[in-house]
């Protein structure tokens, strides 16, 4: 197939950029004869989607107010509320103490300011004394005296009041406090390769996905979606909602400087999108991520692009104790600010600032010291001496949030302070080299809205993604058969993972329609496509129908090339499931004759055809001739794949239960000693697969007297 010319692909050919199904026997596990009611097919999402919580609050506080007349509609309860509605624009009131209770137990991401009255207090505080996400907690009362020797035993109440604007401005102070402490940082561990493990994936996800943002060209739906989304979360603020609608209106008037630092509904919800890492919170705010960063750029050309000697900026952060020992033992790697920074030109004020973070004894805290030289690097940074909303930003630098430093220096200052020295990473740095190369890797030849997709994918943002194609979809016309039909293959892709079948099913028919008008039914480009349907039709049933999409997809296919085999996998799965068979034999075995004919004895696809006939072998009890396969798939495994392969931690899991089923519990334990070590080395001990594996470990132990020294 020809290249593209397309505002979406890039340069690659749509066939290159397919999303692919293939076997969908794949690598699963048995169940053990001993636990037949109980899954251990491993971690799968559960859902369409992975958001934290941005469909419930976006910002990174809540106060919470209990008191019997809270609810009472009244004037001075309504005054109470319009007053605590000025410090943080998230609010919520409670009469009734045990559905307070109930709703800060739910909080997971977000810290509570808690205002309570004297007679709830007691009653109370004692239970949530020790939440993480309790901020600070102040008394409201009409008596301070009747409440102070009881308040004393509660490190976190702050203080007692009588009067609403004393404690507004308590409130507001701890608010703004808090978020000017909230530093979210990635890191990047040294190492001489650069892979995609959990501890490097945050960071360079981050990256990709930054890099993206600022590179999409977006039209004005973006902002009205987002104005829309934006609506649903102020619909009890006033102040809030007519800043959004002059947001919708007006947004052109004022730079986005103006609009980030006027710290509005859209500055409360950037932070928290990259406090918390929330993809479809970034997604929904995007083309504002982009417009500050060119404003911020645009400003700094203008502004200091002569500008040749060197400066030094600071921002004092908390963290936790872990987390600034992953820092410190990580030294030597890439960091990377996830946010945007707003910084100072003075230590003593970042200095000033952090002995007060340090009054929390729970806390770590930095000094975060930037050295920015403009002869070596060209960081985009701006003074907001006269682009603020607000006055008094005198000596505040701000900072984008594209930038990679090398940890120079960390130096303890006094106890549970540091101050670290950070200077960009050259882009000849070879760290920088090797993260760079990898980044492009992986989304080689494909455009901003496809790399976007494909990350969103990764994290099971499916809704996003959904939304993506369909504008992207939007964009088209007539005449772009070959990408309004790769659109439609992407949806039924997503909606398979959604697991909405129906929808993925009418997509996928609509990719083969758009295709057929253009294409003989035998073209190599409907390969994809037709797997794919037969794998969701397989999915929801449909076995007659799943088998013939294969094997029109396998009458395409070279007999020389690796995917005949997957179809002659996905066509023996079908036909057992169906109960056929003898059949399903007949399918695997000629499998293996092609394999055998064309294709080394170590390749991979052996273990795979091998591994599913162990399946069916198993699920029909005969064992010894289940037991022969998995040996087999085990054999080529060991040869072809690292050690710690999550195949191969399955194979050692199906041998296993092969063995318990022949009744050798001692080779069975054996090997569910190895599934559990390789699941534990690849995932940690926290993982629900090495959970799994040690939960079935135990079970053939206890089965067998048999205990670990």
């Amino acid at each position: 197939m020809g290249k593209v010319d397309s505002k979406f692909a890039g340069t690659e050919s749509f066939d290159n950029i397919k999303s692919v199904k293939k076997s969908v026997g794949g690598h699963k596990k048995n169940t053990p004869i001993s636990s037949t009611n109980r899954s251990y097919q491993g971690e799968k999402a559960t859902s369409a989607s992975n958001s934290k919580s941005s469909s419930h609050f976006v910002e990174l506080t809540i106060l919470v107010w209990l008191d019997a007349s809270s609810e009472k509609t009244n004037d001075v309860t309504q005054k109470t509320m319009n007053h605590f509605r000025r410090v943080t624009n998230i609010v919520q009131a409670y009469s009734d103490l045990e559905k307070c209770y109930q709703f800060m137990s739910s909080i997971q991401d977000e810290k509570i300011l808690f205002v309570v009255s004297g007679s709830f207090g007691p009653q109370i505080l004692s239970r949530i004394e020790n939440f993480d996400q309790l901020y600070s907690a102040y008394i409201f009362c009409g008596n301070k005296a009747n409440h102070i020797e009881w308040s004393k035993q509660y490190k976190k109440i702050k203080g007692i009041h009588t009067q609403i604007k004393d404690l507004c401005d308590a409130l507001r102070y701890d608010n703004n406090q808090y978020d000017k402490s909230i530093t979210p940082i990635s890191i990047l561990p040294s190492a001489p390769a650069i892979d995609l493990n959990q501890s490097n994936k945050e960071f360079i996800y981050l990256q990709m996905l930054k890099s993206i943002l600022l590179e999409i060209q977006y039209d004005k739906k973006f902002r009205r979606e987002l104005v829309d989304f934006s609506r649903q979360f102020y619909l009890s603020h006033e102040v809030q909602l007519n800043i959004i609608d002059t947001f919708e209106d007006a947004y052109n008037l004022h730079a986005p400087i103006w609009w980030y630092t006027r710290k509005c509904f859209i500055y409360k919800m950037l932070r928290r999108a990259f406090n918390d890492q929330d993809f479809e919170l970034i997604y929904k705010l995007a083309f504002f991520i982009r417009d500050l960063h060119r404003d911020i750029k645009k400003s700094y050309l203008q502004t200091h692009n002569h500008q040749y000697h060197p400066i030094s900026v600071y921002r004092a952060a908390r963290m936790t104790a872990k987390e600034f020992e992953y820092v410190e033992k990580n030294h030597d790697g890439l960091l990377s600010f996830n946010d945007f920074l707003i910084t100072t030109l003075e230590r003593s004020i970042a200095l000033k600032f952090a002995n007060k973070l340090r009054n929390d004894p729970n806390v770590t805290v930095v000094i975060y010291k930037i050295d920015i030289d403009p002869s070596k690097s060209s960081i985009p940074f701006i003074a907001l001496n006269n682009l603020s909303y607000v006055s008094g930003a005198n000596g505040e630098i701000l900072l984008s949030m594209n930038t990679i430093f090398h940890m120079d220096q960390i130096e303890r200052i006094s106890d549970r302070l540091y101050e670290i020295t950070l200077s960009p990473a050259n882009k000849k740095d070879e760290q920088v080299i090797n993260l760079v190369d990898y980044m492009q890797e992986m989304t080689q030849g494909v455009s901003g809205w496809f790399r976007l997709t494909r990350i969103l994918m990764d994290v099971n943002e499916y809704n996003q993604v959904e939304n993506i194609y369909k504008y992207m979809y939007d964009q088209t016309n007539e005449n772009q058969r070959e990408e309004r039909a790769f659109l439609f293959h992407e949806l039924g892709y997503v909606n398979d993972l959604k697991n909405d079948l129906l929808t993925s099913i009418a997509n996928y028919q609509q990719a083969i329609d758009i295709y057929l008008r253009y294409l003989p039914a035998n073209h190599p480009t409907l390969i994809t496509t037709y797997t794919n349907l037969g794998s969701v039709l397989e999915k929801q049933g449909d076995f007659n129908g799943a088998v013939n999409q294969y094997q029109r997809a396998l009458k395409i296919e070279k007999p020389d090339e690796p995917d005949i085999i997957y179809q002659y996998n996905n066509i023996a799965s079908a036909l057992y499931q169906q109960g056929k068979f003898s059949e399903a034999q007949q399918t695997y075995e000629k499998a293996v004759e092609i394999l055998l004919k064309d294709f080394p004895s170590a390749h991979p696809i052996f273990a795979e055809t091998y591994n599913n006939m162990g399946g069916m072998f198993y699920s029909m009890r005969d064992y010894t001739k289940a037991l022969g396969y998995y040996e087999k798939t085990l054999e080529i495994e060991e040869k072809s794949l690292p050690e710690n392969h999550p195949s191969l931690i399955s194979t050692c899991f199906n041998l296993a239960t092969t063995y318990e089923a022949l009744k050798n519990n001692k080779k069975a334990v054996t090997y569910a000693e190895k599934a559990y070590e390789k699941a534990r080395t690849a995932y940690g001990s926290e993982h629900l697969e090495t959970k799994q594996n040690l939960d079935y470990l135990e079970q053939l132990r206890d089965k067998t007297e048999i205990v670990k020294l």
